[in-house]
């Protein structure tokens, strides 16, 4: 904890090595040497940095024993109690040294860090509040340990709460400024995030994890251009740092920048080089550059390196749907549904596949399964009405976008659809209804009625409506 940083410091001179020294030689010689309190504390604390807690208890108990009236050995002592979670034996320590000094912000916070450790917050909170009220020195590091502590729990309310004590206390302390960007991230507050996080940088600009946080952040508010420039800086920090690669060729790819994603994607191979999930959005890239002999190769690699990536197999199921392959695409998206039946667009893309070898039964349960899982997605309830129009079973066609409109609201492709749908069954009265709607949602759209009924172009009526909204 940064409380006793300044001790830590000290055992680092060259005067605490020839105490260190010393101490070493007494026992290893097991007779016992004098130490002042101040050799003992640097002593303890150079043992706790290296995560020596025995060596550090044995080092309070010779200390206690040397001076059995000193409170900071006593402190000491409990502190690596609580290291190594013996939380009664450090309790019972710090209730008794509480008698004594019960305004010691040392001692109240760590009570308070026992109480947490054992489950009871609320006592833990009281006890972090009387550390709070009786401090009056270094006040912004022990608010900073209390909010630590808390994200450690990941209860970010009450860390947010201290650490923005800790930052009115000192708003240069850099500890507090990235744990409060890390906490306002973890409650979804983007903007105080990102305005800790520059604070941060501000202070220290070569920090690549604060340039990959904030990254994370703007992707999330799809401000890509700000995403890509602080995974560079990040980059150009450390440019071996695995996770900005990856992120980046996220990045670019979601922007449909595939060329340049792909070179991101192979860099991030050097450091993970049997990651199934990389070639994935590696086959994702060549299926969108539609380069689909590579797309089905890395598709193929990432099932070869983890038989249970569903994805993998989807997309090898999706590139053989579209180079009308379709026997073996059914044997992909079946091994693809067998890992996960949640995914909607799995049904789908089986539904389509089923529908295009005449398995009709196959082809109503997947589309059926499809919008049952995800019934905003207009797509799939498209591609249901289109399998049933496909099958000239204009009512059930008609009645599925009906019941999609339930939870699909102004969509200018389905309520073309249905237009065309009612018009092609003899229902003008409606068809015409829905395409006053369709018109004016989305005009260029409508060419798109032509390309799934082109025998309604000779329709008057439907030609004077258009030139009406052009």
């Amino acid at each position: 904890m940064a409380m006793w940083e300044g001790a830590r410091e000290n055992s680092e001179s060259k005067e605490f090595a020839g105490i260190l020294k010393r101490y070493k030689k007494m026992l290893s010689d097991e007779q016992m040497g004098f130490f002042d309190v101040s050799d003992f504390e640097h002593i303890v604390d150079h043992y706790i940095d290296k995560s020596q807690l025995t060596n550090a208890l044995q080092a309070c108990e010779i200390a206690i024993s040397q001076h059995p009236y000193s409170l900071m050995v006593k402190i000491k002592k409990a502190q690596v109690l609580i290291g190594q979670l013996k939380t009664d034996k450090a309790l019972q320590l710090l209730q008794m040294l509480g008698e004594i000094e019960n305004t010691n912000p040392e001692v109240l916070l760590m009570l308070g860090n026992c109480y947490s450790l054992q489950g009871e917050e609320n006592k833990a909170y009281d006890y972090y509040r009387k550390a709070e009220r009786f401090s009056f020195e270094d006040r912004d590091d022990l608010l900073y340990n209390i909010g630590a502590g808390y994200v450690q729990i990941a209860d970010y309310r009450r860390a947010t709460y201290f650490l923005e004590k800790a930052y009115q206390e000192n708003p240069k302390n850099d500890s507090v400024l990235y744990d409060l960007a890390f906490c306002y991230d973890k409650l979804g507050d983007d903007g105080k995030s990102i305005q800790f996080y520059n604070e941060y940088l501000d202070i220290d600009p070569f920090a690549e994890s604060a340039w990959y946080n904030l990254g994370i952040i703007f992707t999330r508010l799809e401000e890509y251009d700000k995403a890509i420039e602080a995974y560079d800086f990040a980059l150009a920090i450390d440019e071996n740092y695995a996770s900005a690669l990856f992120n980046k060729a996220n990045t670019l790819s979601t922007i449909e920048r595939y060329d340049e994603a792909l070179i991101y994607y192979f860099d991030y191979l050097r450091f993970d080089k049997n990651s199934s999930d990389a070639r994935v959005y590696i086959a994702e890239c060549y299926f969108q550059l539609e380069e689909y002999t590579k797309s089905y190769n890395y598709y193929k690699q990432a099932i070869q390196l983890d038989p249970n990536n569903a994805d993998g197999w989807y997309g090898a199921g999706i590139v053989l749907m579209i180079e009308e392959n379709l026997s073996e695409s059914l044997v992909f998206l079946k091994k693809a549904l067998k890992l996960d039946d949640s995914c909607a667009d799995f049904w789908n893309a089986f539904g389509k596949v089923n529908a295009a070898l005449d398995n009709y039964e196959d082809a109503l349960i997947a589309f059926r399964k499809s919008v049952e899982i995800e019934d905003t997605n207009s797509d799939f309830w498209i591609a249901f009405a289109d399998f049933f129009y496909h099958y000239d079973q204009l009512d059930l066609a008609i009645q599925t976008l009906f019941q999609a409109e339930k939870t699909i609201f102004e969509n200018g492709l389905m309520l073309y659809k249905l237009s065309g749908y009612l018009a092609e069954n003899g229902n003008l009265h409606l068809a015409k209804t829905y395409l006053r709607k369709a018109l004016t949602l989305n005009y260029p759209l409508h060419t798109e009625m032509f390309l799934d009924f082109p025998g309604l172009q000779s329709k008057r009526w439907i030609l004077k409506m258009i030139d009406e909204f052009q």
